[in-house]
Parts: structure tokens; sequence; C-alpha cells
């Protein structure tokens, strides 16, 4: 019995070491919408926290109602705050805006210790490009002098195109010239982007609330009040920003770099945000991963493993 028992234990160890090693050695897969997907690399572990696929054959009918009551709300509020800013009637956004979304907490470790991150994807359909195409098109040709000073497009799209394409879109990536801020330079940015902030933030909410029917005028007025205090407390500050295109494993994309620390009153929580945006047939599929600004490098060479990304003139 005691030899039965030994065998059973040993067995038993060698399974569990068996199937441990497997899990380390298998790489998990993200789904980033409009049919790509990423694997990680080997010793990191992708948890699957929210995901909505980008393809309706492939949601559940919960998904699908989800999906449609939160593209019902965003393209009301948009609409109406698109239109509170400008003087001219401007056409009205249609369809999908977003086709889907997931969130994955990414999990991985080196010689420095144990490294997590949250990793978002957000599929933009083809026609809220197509719409915010028109609606530039519509200020810039119908618009005041304000108006289009408020459009703020030295280099308007609309210009150029009608309408959005995968085909349109590289070839338009492909003329972008990428820029590094440091120092100095990015002190001033940020600066001005400081300055800036809270009064845009406050604006941009207090326009969604005041449009939003279902609450009292009371409820809406001491909603805002309190954002607003809160909204005031923030401040952005940035050590690094770049954004450069590049070519990955999906076509031409653009890459944008940010490091720095999220503030209020006086609290400081220093942060890495790395962004991808992919031009497809059906829309741009836009991933961000956000992680503690120590873990910085390890995530940029993971998300390098998984985009397989190279400069546009083929150097790493």
């Amino acid at each position: 019995m005691k030899a039965l028992n030994k065998k059973l234990i040993t067995l038993a160890c060698a399974t569990c070491l068996t199937v441990g090693m497997g899990a380390v050695a298998c790489a998990d897969t993200v789904d980033m919408g409009y049919g790509l997907q990423g694997n990680t690399s080997t010793s990191v572990k992708a948890v699957k926290l929210v995901n909505i696929p980008s393809d309706p054959s492939m949601r559940t009918a919960e998904q699908n109602k989800l999906i449609r009551q939160a593209n019902d709300n965003a393209r009301a509020q948009v609409n109406a705050l698109m239109q509170n800013q400008y003087s001219v009637q401007l056409p009205q956004l249609e369809g999908n805006i977003v086709d889907g979304y997931s969130i994955y907490q990414l999990q991985g470790a080196d010689a420095k210790g144990h490294h997590t991150a949250y990793y978002m994807t957000i599929d933009y359909s083809k026609s809220i490009i197509d719409g915010a195409i028109a609606i530039e098109k519509t200020v810039l040709e119908k618009g005041s002098d304000a108006d289009k000073i408020k459009a703020n497009s030295k280099h308007p799209l609309s210009k150029e195109i009608s309408m959005y394409s995968k085909a349109t879109a590289e070839n338009k990536l492909q003329t972008v010239k990428g820029e590094s801020l440091d120092g100095k330079k990015l002190a001033k940015k940020m600066l001005e982007f400081n300055a800036k902030l809270p009064e845009q933030l406050i604006q941009s909410f207090s326009q969604a609330v005041l449009a939003d029917k279902k609450m009292k005028d009371s409820e809406k007025q001491e909603l805002i009040n309190w954002t607003t205090f809160g909204i005031k407390q923030l401040k952005v500050d940035a050590t690094h920003m770049a954004y450069e295109p590049v070519q990955t494993r999906y076509g031409t994309a653009v890459k944008s770099d940010l490091r720095g620390s999220l503030g209020y009153d006086g609290f400081k929580s220093p942060f890495s945000l790395i962004g991808y945006a992919v031009p497809t047939d059906k829309g741009v599929s836009v991933q961000f991963l956000l992680s503690e600004d120590s873990s910085h490098d390890y995530w940029a060479n993971e998300l390098n493993h998984i985009y397989q990304t190279q400069s546009l003139k083929g150097g790493k």
C-alpha cells in the first residue's frame, strides 16, 4: 500500500509540474477586434476582464444589447456636444461609434520583479470616422471664423478624403512625422495642457450631464458642482512624450508613448501609457497599455514582441 501511495504521489507531482510548465510555455491570445489577435510571449499571462467582440455574430444577446445601448447613448451625447460647439448646423453622426472593446490584465515577471498592466482595445467604426470627416468639412465650408478656429485644423483631412479606407489611412500615416518631447520643451507643453485641462473637462462633462434627460435639474447641478471641484485638483505631469508611424504585423500603424504622473491634491501616481492605432477595413483598432512607470521598459518590449514593431525605415 505504501508503495502504491508513493507512486500516486510521484505521479501527482509529475502531473502538476507538467501542467505548470505547460501553462508557462503557452502564449496567451488577446482580442484586438476586427479580426486582429495578439499573442503574448510565453512568460506573460493575459486575464480577460471585459470583452465585447466587434463581430456581432460572436456576441451573446446580452452583449449585443449592451453595445447597442452604449452606442445609442454615446451618439446622442456626441451629437449634442458637437452641435453646442459650433454655430453651423452639423450633420448627425449615424451608426456605431464603437464596434467592440476589451480589457485584459497582463501579468509577467523578470529579474526586477513582478509586472502587471492593463491592456484595453477599442474598435472605432468606419461610420464614426466618415461622420467626423463630414463634420469637419461642414465646419470649414460653412462655419464662422470662430468655428474654424475651434476646429483647429491646419491640415484638414476632409480636403484630402471624403471617406475612410484602410489604404487611405495607411498612406496618410506614411506622411506623419514622428515627434519626441523631453525636458524643457515638454515642461512648456504640459504647462499649457494643465492650464486648459480643467476648463475642457468641466465643459465636456457639464454638456454631457445637461444632455441627460433622465436626471432632474437639481441633480444635474449637484453632480456638476461636485465633479468641477474634483477636476480642478487634477494635474498631469510628463517626463517623456512621443509618437511615430510604425510597421507592425498588422500593417502600418501609429505608436504613442507617454510617461508621467497623475496628481490629485498633492498626491502623485506615476504611470506609463503606450498606445497603438491600427487601421483595418472596418475601422480603426486602438489599443492602450497602462502600467506603473517602473514597468515601462518591460511592457514596451512585450508590445514590440506582440506587434513585431519596426520603424518605417526598417529599423527597430
